[in-house]
């Protein structure tokens, strides 16, 4: 009996090894086919360009500010002297602005960031939105540059208050107070609702008199939640004081369309014989939208969907006269997922720019994909996280005789914890573009 009890006790535990080996070799198949379908449905976003990918070396990069505390959202513009001007919130979206100077240095011709100055206007100090900054040429010479920003609800975290817009005479050390428009005191005085402002003036485009020369008034653009765009006209009272328009809807005749698509943060390229209106396309279930107008606004062609190579968030659009080519800077979002097992609607690489033509531009605004995608796919900045949140890409971008300064904000390194600012130069010779 005993004999019998430790034979039959062998062989439990022989059955329990064969039932474990089992185990473990059905755990290591399906590890093996999970890994298989991972790497198997691993996508690129860059590899669905339908152009070529360049990526933007890392010695082109320099770090404009970077912190403990997140930092984000810039925009840039030309000052006085060759200096450029870039502002940005302490925070995501809102926040206060600071603002760094491109600084040409004395003798030498080379330029360094600034700390962020600190006699700045106090009305900066709570601001509500992304702020964006324009240098403006007037008819007589003189030079304004304007920042605005937008004072949005934060879907109720805040009140809507249309948006702030503040003037500095040229050289962009001196600036003017917030000035409101058409915010909570312009709607009790007209017994409406304030404006809901996000991304004000997330394009400032300058008009033409009737002799197609231009004029002292520039037509602005924002959106609300509803996904409605609204342009404004900024022109300068005879003090030299900005004057905003109230807003009107823009391509109101096919907001049922675009509106579903959440098309906003418009950018307007003027070609100079036509506007090219880029739109980013929040409902994630398309590419980016454009249209085209050839009467400075008034009406609109059809919106279309532009393809993988120009579609995402928060399109920048800079001319460079010595190759002939535009130079579109925007964060790349595409609706899809990275493998199969991934929960997100969308992908992107991070911060990218787009380069082509003009008349490949208006074809593509247009609906017309056979004649060519553009030049080639600049990846400026990869960021460190691909997912849903992907958090970077707003930018300003200037162009002086074919040399190319662009600012931006995100994670683009892996020992970033917060989006910082980023700087990058470069001539599209310098990428074997001509």
């Amino acid at each position: 009996m005993e004999k019998d009890t430790l034979g039959n006790g062998k062989k439990k535990l022989s059955g329990k090894w064969i039932a474990l080996v089992v185990i473990v070799c059905a755990v290591v198949a399906a590890c093996a086919v999970l890994l298989g379908l991972y790497y198997g449905t691993l996508q690129d976003p860059l590899d669905l360009m339908e152009i070529p990918v360049i990526e933007l070396p890392v010695s082109y990069r320099t770090t404009v500010a970077r912190t403990d505390a997140y930092l984000g959202h810039p925009d840039l513009a030309l000052a006085d002297g060759g200096d450029l001007i870039v502002v940005y919130p302490q925070g995501h979206g809102r926040g206060k602005i600071l603002m760094q100077r491109y600084e040409v240095s004395a003798g030498n011709n080379v330029r360094t960031w600034s700390e962020p100055l600190l006699d700045t206007p106090s009305s900066w100090e709570n601001s509500q939105e992304t702020p964006t900054i324009y240098r403006l040429t007037l008819t007589d010479g003189s030079v304004k540059t304007v920042l605005i920003s937008g004072c949005p609800s934060w879907n109720g975290e805040e009140k809507a208050n249309g948006f702030n817009c503040s003037v500095s005479d040229g050289d962009g050390y001196e600036w003017t107070e917030f000035t409101n428009w058409y915010g909570e005191e312009w709607a009790t005085e007209n017994d409406t609702k304030p404006y809901d402002v996000i991304v004000a003036m997330s394009s400032l485009t300058r008009m033409r008199g009737e002799d197609g020369q231009y004029i002292d008034k520039w037509m602005g653009t924002f959106h609300d939640y509803s996904f409605t765009n609204y342009y404004t006209y900024l022109t300068f009272d005879e003090q030299g004081n900005a004057v905003w328009s109230e807003p009107q809807e823009l391509v109101p005749d096919q907001r049922d369309y675009y509106a579903e698509l959440g098309m906003c943060e418009v950018e307007i390229v003027d070609t100079g014989d036509a506007w090219i209106l880029l739109g980013r396309a929040n409902a994630r279930n398309s590419g980016s939208l454009a249209c085209v107008s050839y009467d400075q606004g008034a009406t609109w062609s059809e919106i279309t969907q532009l393809p993988n190579c120009l579609t995402g968030d928060r399109h920048k659009a800079e001319y460079d006269p010595t190759t002939g080519k535009w130079l579109i800077s925007f964060r790349q979002v595409l609706t899809g997922k990275e493998t199969i097992f991934s929960s997100d609607r969308i992908m992107g690489a991070g911060w990218v720019a787009w380069t082509g033509d003009t008349q490949t531009l208006l074809n593509l605004a247009l609906g017309n994909h056979d004649t060519g995608y553009g030049d080639a796919l600049i990846l400026l900045g990869r960021e460190k996280d691909t997912s849903a949140n992907i958090d970077c890409g707003y930018s300003g971008t200037v162009c002086i005789d074919g040399t190319f300064t662009l600012v931006s904000y995100g994670e683009f390194d892996k020992s970033a914890t917060n989006p910082y600012i980023m700087a990058v130069t470069f001539r599209l010779s310098d990428l074997g573009i001509e």
